[in-house]
């Protein structure tokens, strides 16, 4: 009740849609029913899709070492996953984060993730100035105080590096290649959040970092996969 006094004159809008919604709250209904998981033939390893029902991994994951064990991802970034990601990141909606976070947090309960510490990707003084927060940051905090587990930044970034959005899976390797260095942590499993993962490039320069310090596993949680 007291919900929907407080939305009288100040009625909110669907973060998705823009639809109004009858008391507080951030997604209709109907939206909130189009938030589907990955579909279709995906990696074991990293999700991304794959040809057929009999294969399991990707070219990538199949043919070379990973540094991560997993990736898991909420949905897809086509669709509403992008929307709230976008809205979390560029219109700095932070309750979409505290909702997001829920999720995450339930799904890495669903898929039985064992971890000693959660971390995040870190950015550089200058990227998160230009943000004002770090979305990763955000979201890694609040999933570890769901699950009772300790959020450490444990990942350095050294240098700014150009904009992931346009280059090839190649080109996203390079871009990152020595962006990451992590402090010590033998023997740690360690769970890395971040909001989107597109080809896995800053997931995998993250774990290698983790690997390199010493960590005996890294799972990736990500709220949508490209």
């Amino acid at each position: 009740m007291l919900g929907g006094l407080v939305a009288l004159p100040f009625p909110p809008e669907c973060v998705v849609c823009g639809s109004g919604l009858p008391e507080l709250g951030l997604l209709c209904d109907r939206c909130a029913a189009t938030l589907a998981p990955l579909e279709g033939e995906r990696c074991a390893v990293c999700g991304a899709p794959i040809d057929g029902p009999s294969l399991d991994l990707c070219i990538a994951c199949g043919t070379r070492e990973r540094g991560f064990d997993r990736i898991l991802a909420l949905g897809p970034y086509d669709g509403g996953w992008g929307v709230l990601v976008r809205a979390l990141k560029f219109d700095r909606e932070k309750l979409v984060a505290r909702w997001l976070s829920k999720r995450l947090a339930e799904h890495a309960r669903r898929e039985a993730i064992r971890a000693d510490l959660v971390t995040f990707v870190p950015m550089t003084r200058d990227e998160r100035r230009a943000r004002g927060f770090n979305q990763s940051r955000l979201l890694a905090r609040a999933v570890a105080g769901k699950l009772g587990i300790p959020v450490r930044r444990t990942l350095r970034k050294a240098r700014r590096t150009a904009s992931q959005a346009g280059l090839s899976a190649r080109s996203r390797r390079e871009n990152l290649r020595g962006a990451f260095s992590a402090l010590p942590s033998r023997g740690t499993r360690v769970l890395l959040v971040d909001d989107i993962c597109t080809t896995g490039s800053t997931a995998e320069a993250c774990a290698k970092a983790l690997r390199r310090a010493g960590a005996r596993s890294v799972d990736v949680l990500v709220v949508a996969r490209a």
